[in-house]
């Protein structure tokens, strides 16, 4: 049964209510629904991967520490670490409130829609500021507000799929957020790694400011936003309170679930943070050969992930979601314990195809398996809180492997700093594997 829209002259932002029923979701509105998706992939991966290192790198120089008998010497991978891990931070902290604000709002155009436009509209501001910042603290300012803006938008949008999309599409659902998200990355590697050279950092950071300019009106303007009619009797401020809380008694599958992601998120994030920094300083290449390589491997892996992610988004529907979780935290492990022994380009792309099997099959089930585990009703409040498990991957990421990188390699250039990190990575897969076995797969209403 179709749910009933608000009225016609609503269909420029087209809403229905909370009380309607879920209908079914065709393909266009699934990937309008998935969309933004594209947009996130394509603003935080590049960022990540091509453009923050070049920036700490032009802005920073290596320091060295007296520490009683201890004098390590903190080169570019800590000062990445601090500005991504300190940045971070207001993912942790905002996304989590600004989703539990959202289930609770009553705008007559939706409750996640103008979330989504603010923080679509931060992003893009920061972004053109990011272009011109002189210093490093300038640099972390502006990359603090990007996050805040970006979680603005995140943290409702994350809830409008359990909003919207009835349990029997949700497999579905999960594989075009998977692959959109892949289509994202593969499209800012090929962009921004291949075709931009490093002297014209502007233009790549300006075509991510216009891809979440139209991603984000697509989520504004094409998809359909739930209105609430039922005024909560909680107050704000317990709502707020509550987002950062998580029943462990009544959840505990998703509570697990969330450790495990946690867990396999450190060792995928801290390898994508230090991808480039690794092929610079491991194989000597100049700044844009490393850059273009690093394109070429996020390219090979993510297409390898986008192909995995539609597949196993179907087949977890039938298979079971665990599983297929289990199998991307093994072969996650087996990627970064290969490339300990990757000496050559060739055999680091190699690999790089193995990582890409874990990826893609963790980005598509996983988040689908977090779906069934949370009470529909406060789906933006529970997402958010899943994003902590995500955001501070990459804070534990940053301040542990980047100063035990730049310690080992003694504050120069070396590759013996990026093998023990990713001797660390195959660990985190690996206890990520075992923190599943209390999940059960079950479905709450």
């Amino acid at each position: 049964m179709a749910a009933t829209t608000i009225p016609a002259r609503r269909r420029f932002l087209p809403v229905v209510l909370d009380s309607a029923p879920r209908r079914r979701v065709g393909l266009r509105e699934m990937i309008l629904l998935s969309g933004l998706w594209f947009g996130i992939s394509y603003l935080w991966n590049p960022l990540a991967l091509f453009i923050l290192p070049g920036i700490v790198k032009d802005l920073t120089h290596p320091v060295t520490l007296h520490l009683g008998i201890l004098t390590p010497t903190l080169n570019k991978n800590t000062y990445l670490a601090v500005l991504e891990g300190l940045g971070t931070i207001f993912a942790v902290v905002w996304q989590p409130a600004i989703g539990a604000i959202s289930d609770r709002s009553m705008f007559a155009i939706g409750r996640r829609r103008p979330y989504i436009a603010v923080g679509a509209l931060g992003v893009v501001i920061c972004l053109s500021l990011m272009a011109i910042v002189p210093s490093f603290w300038m640099l972390f300012v502006v990359y603090s507000a990007l996050q805040l803006f970006s979680n603005t938008a995140q943290g409702p949008y994350q809830g409008m799929l359990p909003d919207q999309v009835p349990e029997d599409q949700r497999g579905q659902a999960s594989g075009y957020y998977g692959a959109l998200q892949m289509v994202g990355l593969v499209s800012a590697a090929v962009v921004i790694g291949i075709l931009v050279p490093s002297n014209l950092r502007w233009i790549s950071i300006m075509s991510i400011a216009l891809v979440i300019a139209v991603t984000g009106a697509m989520a504004v303007f094409g998809v359909r936003d739930v209105r609430t009619t039922r005024r909560s009797t909680e107050s704000l401020g317990r709502s707020i309170a509550l987002s950062f809380v998580l029943d462990v008694k009544r959840y505990p599958d998703f509570a697990w679930l969330m450790v495990s992601r946690l867990l396999f998120l450190i060792a995928l994030v801290g390898i994508q943070r230090f991808a480039l920094n690794f092929l610079q300083d491991a194989f000597r290449l100049s700044d844009d050969a490393a850059k273009r390589d690093t394109g070429y491997l996020i390219i090979i892996i993510v297409t390898v992930a986008a192909v995995v992610s539609l597949s196993a988004g179907y087949l977890s529907e039938r298979y079971g979601r665990k599983r297929f979780v289990a199998a991307a935290c093994l072969i996650g492990a087996l990627g970064a314990g290969l490339m300990i022994f990757a000496t050559s380009i060739p055999l680091v792309l190699i690999f790089g195809v193995i990582l890409g099997f874990g990826f893609g099959i963790f980005l598509s089930v996983d988040w689908a398996f977090a779906t069934d585990l949370i009470p529909k009703a406060e789906a933006g409040r529970y997402m958010g809180v899943s994003n902590i498990a995500t955001a501070s991957s990459g804070i534990l990421a940053g301040f542990l492997l980047g100063p035990i990188i730049d310690i080992v390699n003694k504050g120069t250039t070396g590759a013996a700093g990026y093998r023990v990190m990713f001797g660390i990575s195959a660990v985190f897969f690996l206890i990520a594997f075992f923190t599943l076995r209390p999940v059960r797969e079950i479905k709450v209403d």
